[in-house]
């Protein structure tokens, strides 16, 4: 799998089936010209397409000029919009792509941890089932990085959008309360359609980690 820049972080793209008919798929690159002709025509301003998408204006600025690409769950986000399946909703798009991924991956509320998606495979990493934690704060289950982590954001500057992607390795653990497979997590934040964010977390491969910025790079 290649590697997908995304306002700031790099990721592996999510393992989704590519729909027939997008926009933009993994085999297509994604062409930030087409998207800045598609937001003009539409009479769209960088910074509401911004605020839609939950990210900054920079990010949108830099797809448009071709210096980084979207990830891949805001690729199929604006696929919906481009082809009039996402005008709203966005929330539950995001949602769907999170639940049909081979990729493990979930989303929380970014303060209350409560989970509100999760792919099947971080499902089975985990050993649970998907209802008995859905709306539940999965923060009681944090690894001792992921702890470290959380009181770090502060420092950070993740709350007042001074970074918006963290990376950092996890050891794992293999009992209870819950299990954790030893893996680097990347945290992402992502402005909701409440207006709320959540916090998108991905497990990714040490290569994508290397290939992070260095300021998004943390041992804890």
């Amino acid at each position: 799998m290649t590697q997908t820049e995304t306002g700031g972080c790099i990721s592996r793209p999510f393992s989704f089936p590519a729909p027939p008919d997008t926009i933009w798929t993994m085999q297509n690159a994604f062409d930030g010209k087409e998207l800045r002709r598609w937001r003009r025509a539409q009479e769209i301003k960088q910074d509401s397409l911004a605020e839609t998408l939950g990210v900054t204006q920079a990010s949108v600025s830099r797809w448009e000029q071709g210096q980084q690409a979207p990830s891949p769950h805001i690729l199929r986000i604006l696929e919906a919009m481009i082809t009039g399946q996402g005008r709203t909703g966005l929330d539950g798009v995001l949602k769907r792509l999170i639940q049909s991924s081979r990729d493990s991956v979930h989303i929380v509320e970014d303060r209350s941890h409560r989970l509100l998606a999760t792919s099947q495979t971080r499902l089975d990493e985990w050993q649970r089932q998907g209802t008995d934690l859905m709306g539940q704060s999965l923060w009681r289950y944090a690894t001792e990085e992921i702890a470290a982590a959380e009181a770090a954001l502060d420092d950070l500057g993740w709350w007042d959008d001074g970074i918006d992607c963290l990376a950092f390795p996890v050891q794992g653990r293999d009992g209870p309360p819950m299990r954790v497979k030893p893996q680097h997590v990347l945290w992402e934040r992502i402005r909701l359609d409440d207006g709320s964010y959540g916090r998108l977390t991905t497990s990714i491969d040490g290569q994508a980690f290397d290939a992070l910025p260095p300021s998004y790079r943390r041992h804890f």
